[in-house]
């Protein structure tokens, strides 16, 4: 045994009162640990192991950590910690600590640094052998992480857990091969290894896997039919779709379409079941079909039709791959079908194929022929036979969502409102009428309306959670952020306001929405707040994997533990994430473009009203503790106040343009296929003026879609910053960017003329309008009458109509100091081509519809 350092040997009494304290710290009797720990730096304050352990057990001592006292102590057990690696830093109990206090607060680097410098102490110590390899395998070091999984392996081989997390590391090291050699290993020493029937289950199951990752199917399906026959495994479900899958592989058709024919026998309205049959029968549904594979996708589905009567997914998927005449008899029967059974769903369900515009207007032309002979004769099919009227009513609703759906070419809002108020005339009470009437609004431009539309649906019903969210989001997307926020707190905890409880339970769309609304308002501030929270939620989801790294080993889960880090590793192209960093994004870049944005103007109304609301919190938090008191409940703590309740504090960041780079970094490197991400890209480097990185965003983006309208116009934008005398550019960096600049805008043509082309050959494109128009005010600032002329033709017959585009418009123009009547003349256009896009009226005449609805709303109630 090693010699103990001389500095920190204690007396026997003292030894044995640490003994004691690390006694009392696995007991969780942390008063007691702390007091021994005073008992033994009374004598010996210079004793490092004590002063660690104190401040271990001091900051696991700590209440929950959202109250106020919560915080000193934690500084003053970080501190101290610190301190104890001066006092002893050739101990590994100091640096193990100091890891643990960095891993409590997601400081995943310093965590790393202080446990690789407690392992150089002390390399055979488990548990902190076993911190590390969660650390490693947390931050992907999965090399490091295998060799300290081995290290594991050798000092507890009779573990079985010991083999299986081995060759779960193998496994995330990218060596499937040697995983499968470390199991086979593992089968082999320990015959009897104890597990339980679940266990074994979930590790034979994995290991099957594993076996299609590395290639040897043959032997997965060994492994699973011994399985069966042994009783491991069930062969039904999961197992039978495993066996399906391996027998297609190896080419074995006959008997993979048997498994499959079998597990449609299980689950008939399971779609891949159908798509993994056509495939073992030498049909992939990812590729082009020609007509002769089409017709035998055709015919095999017809045949699946009558085998299962009662499933729709073969008649859907049937839709997917007809075409023509075929394609109009498999979707008549279809949506009849469906509106016969009166399916809600059945728009959602058939809306699929509208990304082929042949397939759209052979759908709408079959509802059209389906209204006008029930409006006719009241029948479908047989003559004899009358349809109910429910079918009509349905019919209407198909309809009415068809007509305004974005994919139509020339939607019709105002038929499609006048076909929900039919159907609603029959039935009052049917909450999908209002709910599909105000999304008919929200298209045509209307918010407001559509909010009040989603309103009525709500009142049908008050205990529906789904309604009273959908009157939520739709209130916020009008901009009443109130209103959301009295319809949300009826399902939300009482102690807590609504905003906090969903941000407590990370509910991404409120989130999103809120700042949105927020954004609308012109209130930068809590719009970026908003933002940042669902940037913070990701990253809460990153770190809240750490303790499934433990966790799983130890409940041999392994298929969904690989599933999660996959799915971790992929996180931040989520969606959500996405849509939430390019808004806060762009709030960013416009700060730092406009710095007065971030001075707090307020009207006397506006101040008096947020005293109000401070004073209204600090009631709530006194009546929250009396209550607390009364009920005997112990967290008399209070929760630590919002630092930043209006997001003041965000919005005045000294570097906007850095941290916009900071959120735009995973996007990078997880979402490098969506255009938008390299648009983004571009103006955040372009106002760091890093050119050449500026100029790899637009190559980027070119390469993903040299048509977007987007990237046409940051090409224009981007020649005009180089071209500017301000750049003054190194001549090396000039040479870079003209050879790779040729690329995309040739020297032969000029901005100009590139852009007229551009307007040209998108002349019907709304986006691509828009896009020539603001090209055309980078490329001289003062023509804005030539701007307009580009942008006028946004309100042509034969452009399809975009509200937003439209919108977008007018705040454009007025931000470059349009005249007045200039923007009033285009607004008149673009209101003459969508008479229901209020947004696009002047304040004055949307202030005037807001009290005619809210008139209205309130006459209904007072009916009602």
């Amino acid at each position: 045994m090693a010699q103990i350092p001389k500095h920190r040997q204690l007396p026997d009494k003292e030894n044995k009162l640490f003994r004691e304290l690390l006694t009392q710290y696995e007991l969780k009797q942390y008063k007691k640990g702390i007091k021994a720990a005073d008992t033994i730096l009374k004598k010996f304050p210079n004793h490092g192991e004590t002063l660690a352990l104190k401040a271990l057990t001091l900051h696991s001592s700590l209440p929950d950590p959202l109250t106020i006292t919560a915080v000193p102590k934690k500084e003053e057990a970080e501190t101290m910690a610190r301190l104890a690696i001066k006092k002893d830093i050739t101990s590994h109990i100091t640096w193990h600590v100091l890891g643990i206090l960095a891993k409590a607060r997601k400081d995943w680097d310093e965590a790393s640094r202080a446990f690789a410098m407690a392992r150089k102490q002390d390399p055979d110590n488990i548990p902190l052998i076993r911190d590390s390899i969660a650390l490693l395998t947390h931050t992907r070091q999965y090399a490091p992480a295998l060799a300290a999984r081995h290290h594991y392996l050798l000092l507890r081989p009779q573990i079985r857990s010991s083999w299986l997390a081995l060759m779960i590391a193998h496994q995330l090291n990218g060596d499937p091969e040697e995983a499968l050699e470390i199991y086979n290993g593992y089968r082999t020493i320990l015959k009897n290894d104890g597990a339980t029937a679940p266990e074994k289950s979930q590790v034979l199951l994995h290991v099957i896997r594993l076996c299609i990752e590395a290639g040897q199917e043959q032997e997965g399906l060994e492994k699973l039919r011994q399985g069966i026959r042994d009783g491991v495994i069930s062969p039904r479900g999961e197992v039978t779709q495993l066996k399906a899958q391996i027998l297609t592989s190896l080419g074995r058709q006959s008997e993979a379409l048997e498994t499959y024919r079998e597990l449609l026998d299980q689950n008939a309205d399971n779609l891949e079941y159908y798509r993994g049959y056509l495939k073992s029968d030498g049909i992939d549904l990812t590729v082009s079909l020609d007509e002769e594979s089409r017709a035998k996708v055709l015919e095999t589905l017809s045949k699946f039709s009558e085998t299962f009567p009662r499933s729709a997914a073969p008649r859907r998927l049937a839709l997917d791959f007809a075409q023509s005449d075929k394609f109009r008899e498999l979707a008549r029967a279809y949506i009849v079908r469906g509106l016969e059974r009166g399916v809600p769903s059945l728009f959602v369900d058939v809306k699929g194929v509208y990304t082929d515009a042949t397939k759209m207007t052979a759908v709408g032309e079959i509802v059209e022929e389906i209204v006008s002979k029930l409006q006719k004769d009241s029948t479908l099919n047989d003559a004899d036979s009358i349809s109910p009227p429910t079918v009509l009513l349905w019919a209407y609703y198909y309809l009415a969502l068809h007509l305004s759906h974005p994919f139509n070419p020339n939607p019709n809002h105002t038929r499609a409102l006048e076909l929900l108020n039919i159907a609603l005339e029959h039935t009052p009470t049917l909450p999908e009428l209002y709910m599909a009437k105000a999304k008919v609004l929200k298209r045509a431009g209307d918010p407001l309306g559509a909010a009040h539309e989603m309103e009525k649906a709500r009142l049908l019903d008050g205990q529906d959670r789904f309604l009273n969210g959908k009157a939520a989001k739709y209130w916020l997307r009008a901009g009443n952020v109130q209103k959301a926020e009295e319809l949300v707190v009826m399902f939300t905890k009482k102690d807590l306001s609504p905003v906090q409880d969903l941000t407590d339970l990370q509910c991404l769309w409120f989130l999103q929405e809120e700042g949105d609304a927020y954004r609308r308002n012109n209130n930068l501030a809590m719009a970026l707040k908003r933002y940042q929270t669902v940037v913070k939620v990701f990253q809460e989801y990153e770190d809240d994997q750490y303790d499934f790294h433990t966790y799983c080993m130890r409940r041999m889960t392994f298929s969904s533990y690989i599933s999660l880090m996959r799915y971790e590793d992929q996180l931040r192209s989520h969606p959500g994430y996405f849509k939430g960093a390019v808004a806060a994004i762009e709030v960013y870049l416009k700060v730092h473009d406009d710095p007065s944005l971030t001075e707090e103007k307020l009207t006397p109304e506006e101040e008096a009203e947020r005293k109000k609301a401070a004073k209204k919190a600090q009631k709530a938090e006194q009546k929250a503790k009396k209550a607390a008191a009364a009920t005997g409940d112990k967290k008399d703590d209070p929760l630590v106040p919002d630092e930043d309740p209006n997001g003041l504090n965000l919005l005045k960041s000294e570097t906007p343009v850095d941290d916009a780079l900071k959120i735009w970094k995973p996007l990078e490197r997880l979402a490098s296929k969506r255009v938008e991400v390299w648009t983004t890209g571009y103006e955040i480097f372009i106002r760091k003026k890093l050119y050449l990185a500026a100029l790899r965003c637009l190559n980027e983006a070119s390469s993903l879609s040299p048509s977007h309208p987007e990237v046409h116009r940051q090409i224009i934008h981007f020649h005009s910053q180089i071209s500017s005398p301000s750049a003054s550019l190194p001549e090396n960096v000039t040479s870079v960017i003209s050879s790779t600049l040729e690329t995309i805008l040739p020297k032969s043509s000029s901005p100009a003329v590139v852009n007229k082309s551009f307007l040209e050959s998108n002349a019907q494109s709304p986006s691509h309008i828009f896009a020539a128009g603001q090209s055309a005010l980078v490329i001289n600032p003062e023509d804005i009458k030539g701007a307009v002329e580009i942008f006028t033709k946004l309100a042509e017959e034969n452009v399809p109509s975009n509200v937003e585009l439209m919108e977008k418009t007018l705040e454009s123009l007025t931000a470059k100091g349009a005249e007045e009547s200039v923007v009033s003349q285009l607004r008149e256009k673009f209101v003459k081509r969508v008479e229901l896009a209020w947004v696009l009226r002047d304040k004055q005449e949307q202030d005037k519809r807001k009290v005619e609805l809210e008139k209205e709303a309130a006459g209904e109630q007072l009916a009602v």
